[in-house]
């Protein structure tokens, strides 16, 4: 998804660029607001998480088990709490919000694009 490439940027000109809004920036700034440390429970996450709107859609979101569960076992991985600024909460959250944050993968997997070469591919 070009949104998402490397600089998040289109260069359309010598004078400026046109640059998108990270929706899931948004998502991440909404819960640290809420929780105020770099890491949490997974009940902490999931009382903040199930009152957020999905973008096109009405009505909070709702998990599945198997989504809490996958939260659940990021926080056994890391002695009972979620790391909010690792790649496994970042792939939780891709699937809480696909429409919205993009998945990680895992370095080295895939390159990136910058907008002239995605252009020309």
């Amino acid at each position: 998804n070009y949104v998402y490439m490397h600089a998040n940027c289109l260069d359309v000109s010598e004078f400026y660029d046109v640059c998108c809004m990270d929706a899931c920036d948004y998502r991440l700034s909404e819960l640290e607001r809420v929780v105020r440390a770099p890491s949490a429970t997974p009940q902490d996450i999931l009382n903040v998480i199930l009152t957020m709107t999905p973008a096109g859609r009405l009505g909070n979101v709702t998990l599945s088990a198997a989504l809490v569960k996958k939260l659940e076992e990021v926080a056994q991985h890391h002695g009972g709490v979620v790391p909010m600024h690792g790649r496994l909460f970042a792939q939780w959250l891709h699937f809480v919000f696909p429409q919205e944050c993009p998945y990680p993968h895992i370095s080295g997997t895939v390159t990136s694009l910058t907008d002239k070469a995605w252009f020309e591919a």
